[in-house]
């Protein structure tokens, strides 16, 4: 039975459902990245062939990233300069470790150019990727020099429409739903020939808008309730594992809408089972960002090693998409303990520290939200 209490609530400081939820939405890219680099390296095959619905779990994550933005923002109410420290916190979170796979993935390609045909290594295209500037690759492809970083353009671009509004002292959804609808329709008719940055005007911005619907409603207390909440979770995930490919246009429906209903079936059990999430799944969780960016460097070793065992067909793909994963966690899991968390800190130390000079006051920590 659905809450219906018009009266906004304090928000709660973690979603520990919600975390859990980006371990599984790593884990889908994961598998989609496992299964496609094993096709095309060792058993190429029909595209209609191909299961490609671990794609979705960037799906998942954009509505996650709406809703972690919106749902932080009573935490900068008492805050001077909001849009300002939004900012701060979210390049905090997200640039360092970017910067680094980015370099990392930058000095691959300058080793070994042949490994990565049309990655371009030009200074607009590098600037463009540290920028988090959309920017064609020699295929014509809008992909950064470190591929998954595509995603982070569109997450880049939504912070600034969220500090805009905070900027305008407006309600995020308020000024959100018209910006992004007017985006999504725009990316519908968005001719070729526009300048590459336009590319971000796409339909899939939609889903981080439903991401800050419900929130607003999770602050109102207007989310289903247990039952209604279990449907939804299960429901969106069948969906997305089922549903096949939407055409380029729609993915924010056909994909989108199972997406958000997951996030607010995980926003509704939170009462009922937040608690009682093992640790592991809430440190994958933790860890789930450094997934993203690390596993792609790892995977051409579960193609050497599930190439070793000889196998073919469907026990291949099963050992590739069992290794994906097996080699893919507990390596995210170190960069997030030994190299995420203290670039973090170190930046944070940082800012403190230019915030103490500058204003002559103690500033406590700034607490992290997770994207």
């Amino acid at each position: 039975m659905a809450q219906t209490s018009e009266t906004a609530a304090e928000p709660r400081k973690n979603y520990r459902c919600v975390q859990a939820l980006r371990a599984v939405a790593a884990g889908l890219v994961v598998v989609h990245h496992s299964l496609s680099m094993w096709l095309d390296s060792v058993m190429p095959r029909p595209g209609s062939l191909r299961w490609v619905n671990g794609a979705a779990g960037v799906d998942i994550f954009f509505v996650i990233s709406g809703f972690v933005m919106a749902i932080s923002l009573p935490g900068l109410a008492a805050r001077r300069n909001k849009a300002g420290v939004f900012l701060r916190r979210r390049c905090v979170r997200v640039v360092p470790l970017y910067w680094a796979a980015l370099t990392v993935s930058i000095a691959q390609i300058a080793l070994d150019p042949p490994a990565a045909p049309g990655a371009m290594l030009t200074p607009w295209r590098i600037a463009a990727s540290y920028l988090f500037i959309p920017a064609r690759n020699g295929s014509g492809e809008m992909y950064p020099l470190l591929t998954v970083g595509w995603t982070l353009n569109f997450e880049a671009f939504f912070y600034l429409l969220f500090a805009a509004a905070l900027v305008l002292n407006v309600s995020p959804l308020a000024f959100l739903a018209p910006v992004l609808t007017a985006l999504a329709l725009a990316g519908t008719v968005r001719p070729d020939t526009w300048p590459d940055f336009t590319s971000l005007a796409s339909p899939q911005v939609i889903e981080f808008l439903y991401g800050v619907v419900l929130a607003h409603l999770a602050t109102r207390r207007r989310l289903p309730g247990k039952a209604l909440g279990v449907l939804l979770l299960g429901g969106g995930f069948l969906a997305l594992l089922l549903m096949p490919e939407p055409p380029a246009p729609w993915g924010f429906i056909e994909w989108g809408l199972p997406s958000a209903a997951m996030v607010a079936g995980a926003v509704a059990l939170e009462d009922a089972l937040g608690r009682r999430l093992p640790k592991w799944l809430l440190e994958a969780g933790d860890a789930s960002y450094a997934l993203y960016l690390s596993h792609i460097f790892l995977l051409p070793a579960m193609v050497c090693i599930v190439g070793s065992l000889r196998v073919t067909g469907a026990p291949a793909l099963a050992a590739a998409v069992a290794l994906g994963l097996a080699i893919s966690f507990p390596a995210a899991i170190l960069v997030h303990r030994c190299i995420e968390k203290p670039l973090m800190h170190l930046f944070k130390k940082r800012q403190a520290a230019e915030r103490f000079d500058g204003l002559g006051a103690n500033i406590a920590p700034v607490a992290m939200e997770n994207v």
